[in-house]
């Protein structure tokens, strides 16, 4: 038998000699995905410290985004007189109202936001109801809808809009049922001007003695308290003169545009004006 020749990587060309060479590279590659493997578990080892980190901090950035607000836990009718101690003829604020925590987005403005049990019952004792307060609506610092016992009755109009009121004004109320010439459908809230027609003795007047003249201008409809009345907002001076032209001339409202404040100046019109102005002749 002749001596075996040697092979190109130092092993034996033929016979099982060579064999464990070529193991031995195959394992080698093997070994070479190993770091690969390694890495990519640390690689997902460290994302997930990152995002438990993240999660972790996010905790209180998260609680930034909702608060703590006082709804009403059951509907409280005007007039209902609140007290920290439920004394006679009050209820309990303890259990007209809840605590609810709420997403800031959706918390109304101006939101009464709850500090503890003790500092609401401060807030709220002997505070009368002006208007009726839902069964869920949410409380608002220096609420509206309250005032303190005492300041003034429960149900009076004035209560209703006290900001539309300013110092020195009063509610007059005009009465639509027997005049047509008001009863444009006024809401609360409108601003309407004052049309009156007079009767104007003047000598050597050929139109007549009917004028028709703006007169008030963008008074507020305060409050409508029946289908027939509007109670509006007027100075004192203002309201004598209302009461002379509603109880001397022939009335008639128009409704101005929202936002709409501009002081118009007219002309009055007479018969003689609308025959002149609209060129009315003879046929």
């Amino acid at each position: 038998m002749g001596t075996p020749t040697p092979g190109p990587m130092g092993g034996r060309g033929t016979g099982s000699p060579g064999r464990p060479g070529r193991r031995s590279a195959a394992g080698g590659a093997r070994s070479g995905g190993q770091p690969l493997i390694a890495l990519g578990i640390v690689l997902a080892l460290i994302t997930g410290v990152i995002v438990l980190y993240l999660t972790s901090t996010s905790g209180p950035v998260a609680a930034l985004q909702s608060t703590q607000v006082v709804v009403a836990a059951r509907t409280l009718p005007t007039g209902t007189v609140l007290s920290a101690d439920a004394a006679a003829n009050m209820t309990a604020i303890a259990d007209d109202f809840v605590v609810e925590t709420m997403p800031v987005s959706n918390v109304p403005p101006n939101a009464y936001h709850f500090v503890s049990l003790q500092q609401l019952q401060h807030d709220l004792d002997k505070q009368i109801v002006l208007r009726d307060i839902l069964a869920g609506d949410v409380l608002r610092s220096n609420d509206p809808r309250l005032m303190p016992l005492g300041s003034g009755p429960a149900r009076s109009l004035a209560n209703i809009h006290p900001d539309e009121l300013p110092p020195g004004s009063v509610l007059f109320a005009l009465h639509t049922s027997n005049n047509q010439g008001m009863q444009v459908g006024a809401q609360e809230g409108d601003h309407v001007d004052v049309l009156a027609t007079l009767c104007v003795p003047a000598p050597k007047n050929p139109g007549g003695c009917q004028l028709a003249q703006t007169t008030l201008q963008d008074l507020l409809i305060y409050a409508t308290p029946d289908s027939s009345t509007l109670l509006v907002v007027v100075s004192h001076q203002d309201a004598l003169a209302l009461k002379m032209l509603v109880e001397n001339g022939k009335i008639d409202l128009v409704i101005r545009k929202p936002g709409d404040t501009t002081a118009t100046a007219t002309q009055a019109v007479d018969i003689q004006w609308i025959i002149t102005h609209f060129g009315y002749t003879q046929p």
